[in-house]
């Protein structure tokens, strides 16, 4: 079976998209709770000076958010496109 390469890499970015909107409105809603959360999954016991001073604004959410959705994209677009090369050669 071959993948569609731009449907997965559309649903692909969109998915990221709206995953980083509700991580980002998170982290507006509760900015300490998140950087205990940051510190346990990179495995800091210190992350209160490497977050510290790190505001959300609309202009650094939309720049950020327009590179995830391109990666996230071109990701997919790879991947989508290695799987329907090795699924050829198998037949």
């Amino acid at each position: 079976m071959k993948l569609n390469t731009k449907k997965l890499s559309l649903a692909a970015a969109v998915t990221m998209a709206i995953i980083y909107t509700i991580c980002t409105a998170f982290v507006a809603a509760f900015p300490e709770f998140s950087t205990k959360i940051l510190g346990w999954l990179i495995h800091l016991t210190n992350i209160d000076e490497l977050a510290r001073g790190q505001n959300i604004t609309l202009v650094g959410f939309v720049v950020s958010l327009v590179q995830l959705v391109f990666y996230s994209y071109i990701s997919a677009w790879i991947f989508s496109s290695l799987y329907n090369k090795f699924v050829e050669k198998t037949k």
